[in-house]
């Protein structure tokens, strides 16, 4: 280990305090005003010379220290190569096979081992193998073991995201690859929102091994009612076939669909031959329309966005256009209204926006064209005071006491990750009521100032996006995860929350449409006073009833920030309803709702291994497959790789030389030895 000593004072310093040592070690023992009590005694004389050299050395030092010496040296940390050791614990797996073979034991003698695990009510591969390589980035990782059936039924193709990696698999075969006479809903495919009077297709898409010659009858029913009804034979060993179906929506509302294929005798598993679906019959489309400052890629990756969701329609205007159907009722028409870069500087468009239905919920994308003063001036809930027309690069940060819909963490750290949007440079005021989503981040650290804000003003719902340039989100969403599915789910997110019409009800439930049923349901609510203000003080109660005259339960709301939150935990499959209700200042407030928790078993639908897929992960990255019986080969095949050594990390440190305990030890010592020395010696002036 290489070490140097800097100081920040010229060369000749350094004779100067070995001087001062000298100086003051001869002024005070070698003159002849100091002799010892025993002058004729040898040994008490040789001490003089003994206490001198100290008494040099400790000036010495502390005028050395006085310089600021700092110490630069150099440290190395040696790092065994990481082998992450990944076991699917699915049920798909035999639950024989769900433990850690002893062979893996052997791995740790020679490298840095660690276990995870994945898996559960469904298997997604290539999440688990993306979940390495982000918490493994710039670490020695050799390589991977793979403990899987290969059975995967959520996520992408786990070949595609193991080439990704960039380091060998090796697989650990489980499961069983012997087909037995089974058949299984293998895929059910519909629109998830539909409209009344209307007739909508679904396609399912039935599968069955070793049965062939027998017949089956595929049915569609719904609230106890047979819907359609098809003949199946299944002709061949390896039988697939997509049924085409036509439905009609006759109610509007929240509807279950169950798809079951009739069981045929010699079949392993019946419990893959059904599924449930869940239809929102809607009266109408709702209308949001877009109106812009200018032309801006913001507008399409808006548009885009909002019309994932079929529930919505969207149209979008120039600021011409709106101000030319200014005295029109047309803006009547539409549930919510997005302003990109509005107020613009001119007359026209403040005028345009005094027309505008007040109870009309808006979206603000602030950016650098928004004339902030005239923002400032509708009391939208933030205000922004401009010190330049500089911008500022801001990044996003999940705000953790937000608690008006809900938002899922894995989502946030993504959105963490996008290029920066470009803000206005000045100082942010939020009013009450007002909470935020995103916080922004300036240079990468935290701050207190709003990115994305939410809220009611005068009885309106409002949203603030603080920040330009959201095409480029979009665009990197796609490159992160291969969807645009982040950034659109934010985005309806700000649309729907904003037209909830806030200002017609006080009490508001909120909850997603459909749940898995090994999902956590967490629903949340809100309640306005009379200014229209936030507030958890009354206590909300909700009662959840299962559709079909099942027992209702009673649940108390808690409190969370300035809203409530109930966290019900996983619910049986069937659909629900739920009313919620409070009393405020005399007054009785309900809200009603429901959901539907879907029951998709996904790791009954198919319990044949696929080793074919993990040797082809092992085979491209350079790796092996072993069966789980032979684990105890895995060390040797990981031995005879030369890509798997220990790295060596250097960095340079820099330490004050005053700050080290040793220094302080030596002057303590030398100290020590001069009074001693001088208590033996019995000096006298």
């Amino acid at each position: 280990m290489m070490m140097h000593i800097f100081i920040d004072y010229p060369w000749y310093c350094l004779p100067l305090c070995i001087l001062a040592g000298a100086v003051y070690s001869a002024a005070m023992y070698l003159s002849r005003r100091k002799e010892p009590v025993v002058a004729e005694d040898k040994v008490a004389k040789g001490w003089i010379w003994l206490l001198a050299v100290a008494r040099f050395l400790i000036v010495t030092i502390l005028a050395f220290l006085l310089l600021g010496p700092v110490l630069r040296h150099t440290v190395n940390r040696h790092e065994k190569p990481v082998v992450a050791v990944i076991r699917d614990v699915s049920r798909s797996v035999p639950t024989t096979q769900r433990t850690l073979p002893e062979g893996l034991t052997e791995l740790e003698k020679e490298y840095e081992v660690v276990y995870d695990s994945f898996g559960g009510g469904s298997t997604d591969i290539a999440s688990a193998l993306d979940a390495v390589r982000q918490q493994y980035a710039g670490r020695n990782l050799g390589a991977v073991v793979l403990m899987s059936d290969g059975i995967y039924n959520q996520g992408a193709n786990p070949a595609t995201e193991a080439m990704q990696l960039g380091v060998p698999i090796y697989t650990i075969a489980l499961g069983d690859t012997t087909r037995r006479p089974d058949a299984w809903i293998a895929d059910v495919r519909c629109n998830r929102v539909v409209y009344t009077g209307s007739q909508f297709p679904m396609e399912v898409t039935v599968r069955a091994t070793r049965l062939n010659g027998a017949k089956a009858t595929l049915t569609i029913s719904s609230g106890g009612r047979q819907l359609a009804t098809q003949p199946l034979t299944y002709d061949g060993n390896s039988y697939s076939q997509t049924v085409p179906l036509m439905l009609d929506a006759k109610e509007s509302g929240l509807h279950s669909y169950s798809v079951t294929v009739s069981a045929v005798k010699g079949e392993t598993s019946t419990a893959n031959n059904s599924r449930t679906v869940a239809v929102e019959v809607l009266e109408g489309r709702r209308k949001v329309a877009i109106v812009a400052a200018a032309p801006h890629p913001d507008i399409a990756a808006l548009k885009q966005a909002i019309e994932t969701n079929p529930n919505y329609e969207v149209e979008v205007y120039s600021t011409l256009q709106a101000a030319m159907n200014a005295e029109k009722s047309v803006w009547d028409t539409y549930s919510t209204l997005v302003l990109h870069n509005l107020p613009a500087p001119g007359n026209t468009t403040a005028q345009w926006l005094q027309t505008l239905p007040s109870t009309l919920p808006k979206v603000y994308v602030v950016g650098m064209a928004t004339d902030l003063g005239r923002f400032n001036a509708l009391h939208c809930g933030i205000e922004v005071t401009a010190k330049s027309r500089h911008a500022d690069e801001v990044t996003a940060i999940l705000d953790e006491t937000f608690t008006l819909f809900a938002f899922d963490r894995e989502t946030s750290t993504r959105i963490a990750a996008l290029p920066p949007l470009q803000a206005p440079f000045g100082n942010y005021r939020m009013a009450p009521g007002m909470q935020c989503l995103f916080r922004a981040k300036l240079s990468g650290k935290p701050t207190d100032r709003p990115m994305m804000a939410f809220g009611v003003q005068n009885g309106t719902r409002c949203a603030c996006v603080l920040g330009e340039g959201l095409w480029r989100w979009r665009l990197h969403s796609y490159l992160m995860t291969g969807s645009h599915d982040d950034f659109d789910q934010t985005i309806e997110k700000i649309v729907v929350y904003a037209g909830a019409e806030a200002g017609k009800e006080r009490l508001h439930v909120m909850s997603e449409r459909y749940y898995r049923e090994d999902e956590a349901i967490v629903i949340r609510a809100e309640f306005y006073d009379d200014n229209w203000q936030l507030t958890n003080r009354p206590e909300v109660e909700c009662q959840i009833t299962p559709k079909g005259g099942g027992e209702s339960t009673r649940y108390e709301f808690q409190p969370s920030g300035q809203g409530y939150t109930l966290p019900l935990g996983t619910l049986a499959p069937g659909q629900y309803s739920y009313q919620a209700k409070t009393t405020f200042a005399g007054k009785q407030y309900k809200a009603t709702g429901g959901f539907i928790v879907e029951a998709l078993d996904l790791e009954q639908l198919n319990l044949v291994a696929d080793h074919a897929l993990l040797n082809t992960m092992a085979q491209t990255t350079g790796g092996d497959m072993v069966p789980y019986d032979q684990t105890d080969k895995l060390a040797s095949l990981l031995g005879e790789r030369e890509d798997l050594k220990t790295v060596i990390y250097s960095h340079t440190e820099y330490t004050p030389m005053i700050s080290l305990p040793w220094v302080l030890i030596l002057l303590i010592l030398l100290l020590t030895i001069e009074w001693a020395g001088r208590r033996l010696a019995r000096f006298t002036s």
